[in-house]
């Protein structure tokens, strides 16, 4: 009786980044010279620790059952701006990341109150807004002379604490706080209910529209950090730079376990699932995969993630 029990309250959805990540993991260390080097590995983490700033704010707003499709062109955007107030306008550098931050933030503040004043869809509109911001960083990359920037700006992703970059030590440390926060906050714990039925979290006074407006502020914020801190690592500014990153994100959260329709979602588990693309990208890589097949598999794995995302929000319902 009590196996039954166990078996019955064991959720495998909640493993299957663990799952997956362990599995492509041992197919790349069994299967090529170079995969398990230590030079790799770091490569592969310190990659993921930049990117994992814009996950943050995305996350919340996949656990409330928003999304936001500008992440990538506000990571872009923010990588052009802060090249463009230090180097082209000659601000100091502190002062253009502040900026950069305050109107990228601002911005996604804004798009919270056209999602919630007026009841937009968030997909339609973050929609728009990726064409309105990508359109901003190409006017703005095209308008100053591309340049490499300075060791003072190049030192912000370079810096290390212990022989470690310091993303990979704040990756970790921010992912373990938040999903404490996730589980245990009172107003973490209301974006569950209010991805799981928003119109009762009303009922209940909970202010849904204020922390659908900040968790979209958040997700510019945080996305802008992450693009500041990538241009800062290649040491140029490039329209390139958060190219796809939005479906790379719905992929990493699916993966790890978040619902499209709300409710469900961990930060950790978007960690997982951004590891995951990353051994794949690097794996298929060494593998010498063309670029664009490794975009087919991308997307296959994107398409089944939601398949499954599908079918088990299918299967709770018949419960």
């Amino acid at each position: 009786m009590e196996q039954a029990q166990l078996k019955k309250h064991v959720k495998w959805s909640d493993y299957t980044g663990v799952i997956l990540v362990a599995l492509v993991f041992m197919l790349f260390a069994f299967t090529t010279d170079t995969f398990l080097s230590a030079s790799n590995l770091y490569s592969i983490l310190y990659g993921v620790s930049i990117q994992f700033f814009a996950v943050i704010g995305f996350t919340f707003l996949i656990i409330m059952g928003e999304i936001d499709l500008a992440v990538g062109s506000t990571y872009c955007l923010s990588g052009i701006f802060t090249g463009y107030l230090y180097a082209a306008k000659g601000w100091p550098l502190w002062l253009a990341i502040t900026v950069v931050l305050s109107v990228c933030g601002l911005f996604g503040y804004g798009v919270g109150v056209l999602v919630t004043r007026f009841r937009l869809n968030s997909m339609m509109v973050t929609l728009g807004s990726m064409s309105f911001v990508g359109g901003a960083a190409a006017v703005m990359f095209n308008s100053f002379v591309q340049t490499t920037y300075s060791q003072q700006y190049r030192a912000i992703a370079k810096w290390k604490l212990g022989g470690v970059h310091w993303t990979i030590i704040a990756m970790f440390l921010i992912a373990i706080i938040l999903e404490l926060c996730l589980g245990r906050v009172t107003i973490f714990r209301r974006m569950y209910y209010i991805g799981n039925n928003g119109a009762t979290s009303l009922l209940y006074g909970i202010k849904v529209n204020r922390i659908k407006r900040i968790a979209f502020m958040i997700s510019a914020l945080t996305a802008a950090l992450g693009g500041s801190i990538s241009t800062s690592r290649i040491s140029y500014s490039s329209l390139a730079t958060g190219e796809g990153l939005e479906f790379s994100l719905i992929t990493a959260c699916v993966v790890g376990g978040a619902s499209l329709d709300g409710g469900r979602g961990s930060i950790l588990k978007s960690l997982l699932g951004m590891l995951l693309l990353a051994m794949l990208t690097n794996g298929l890589s060494i593998y010498r995969i063309d670029p664009f097949i490794q975009n087919i598999v991308t997307g296959g794995i994107l398409i089944l993630a939601v398949f499954v995302d599908v079918r088990l929000d299918k299967k709770g319902a018949r419960r």
